[in-house]
């Protein structure tokens, strides 16, 4: 199955501008070391105002790593969920995962840069966890979301755990497992397909990724079963 829903313009400008200021960061570093990154040098190269990459990142840092600021995160979880169409609890929470993701999900010289700036500077890698674990309470919170709403919760293996109406504080354990299977199956099949799939065109790939995540997710729970 392919994505859901396509995003329009200006959201598809939105991910153009985000790209161009993580190739901007990660050219520099590449070419004259973590020094010489600056906001400026980044937005010059991204063609962009320093204001501009402020709307993207909180830092030169964030901008090398693909982390995009927690509020544009958690907007972008909102979005997501009013924008995808009821279905299966699965392809939903796959979506709004690639909608919230790193953009350079299927940029596999990115991706290798990247992997290279981290090997040469592990102090960034404290950068990204801590990222990690301010998104995954929106993220999670996102995925209760689809899995409570009319139509999306049929495929999921979670069952009413008698709590009230009103949302709790803490997200609901099975959004959170149902985060990570997918998020897993995201990480796995774009390690499986994006060396091949280099040449294809970005909406042609990503609903491969999209299509080979859900298989991966539905085959694991019916190994479990």
């Amino acid at each position: 199955m392919s994505t859901n829903s396509e995003p329009g313009l200006r959201e598809r400008k939105k991910q153009q501008t985000r790209r161009r200021l993580e190739q901007a960061a990660v050219a520099i570093v590449a070419e004259d070391g973590l020094d010489a990154l600056t906001i400026d040098a980044i937005s010059e190269r991204a063609e962009v105002s320093p204001r501009t990459f402020f709307n993207y990142f909180d830092s030169k840092e964030d901008a090398i790593l693909g982390l995009g600021t927690e509020e544009a995160t958690r907007r972008a979880v909102s979005d997501a969920v009013d924008e995808i169409p009821p279905g299966p609890v699965v392809d939903s929470i796959l979506e709004l995962l690639m909608r919230a993701s790193d953009s350079a999900m299927l940029d596999h010289g990115l991706r290798e840069r990247r992997r290279a700036i981290l090997r040469d500077h592990p102090e960034l890698l404290g950068r990204h966890f801590s990222h990690i674990g301010r998104m995954l309470d929106p993220l999670a919170k996102g995925v209760q979301s689809l899995m409570t709403r009319g139509g999306a919760a049929s495929d999921s293996p979670a069952s009413d755990n008698g709590a009230e109406a009103d949302e709790p504080t803490a997200p609901d354990p099975h959004a959170q497992i149902l985060l990570m299977m997918c998020g897993a199956a995201l990480r796995a099949a774009t390690l499986e397909l994006s060396p091949g799939h280099a040449d294809l065109p970005a909406d042609t790939s990503l609903a491969l990724l999209h299509t080979r995540a859900a298989a991966l997710v539905r085959e694991s729970i019916e190994r479990l079963s």
